[in-house]
């Protein structure tokens, strides 16, 4: 066997590896959400915290509603038609603030069609 096939063949066992990148959390996607009925509402919650934050609206206005949780679990699956029904009856508005994919820095103003 020549010299030369058999160095290439036995190098080729020891190609460097990349190093493992160390873990870390994917950040939290962040949703903006406006209050219709009152003007100047707006704010940004990470996605846990939609229905807290409706169900409290609502609770200023002497309402309580499940459709709360359905716009939360709506908006955290992605379902957009299903958020923007509801949040037509509940009058709010949400739309994704930040990716966790891209990170808080990236500002994703896509909003849902009126």
């Amino acid at each position: 066997m020549n010299i030369a096939l058999a160095f290439q063949a036995s190098f080729n066992r020891f190609v460097p590896r990349s190093r493992p990148r160390p873990f870390t959390a994917a950040a939290p996607a962040v949703y903006q959400i406006v209050d219709r009925l009152h003007e100047q509402r707006t704010v940004r919650v990470a996605g846990d915290a939609i229905a807290p934050t409706v169900s409290a609206w609502l609770a200023e206005l002497g309402v309580e509603s499940p459709m709360a949780e359905d716009l939360e679990r709506a908006v955290r699956s992605g379902d957009w038609p299903a958020a923007y029904a509801i949040g037509e009856h509940l009058s709010v508005h949400v739309t994704a603030a930040a990716s966790p994919q891209l990170g808080n820095a990236s500002r994703n103003d896509s909003r849902i069609p009126e």
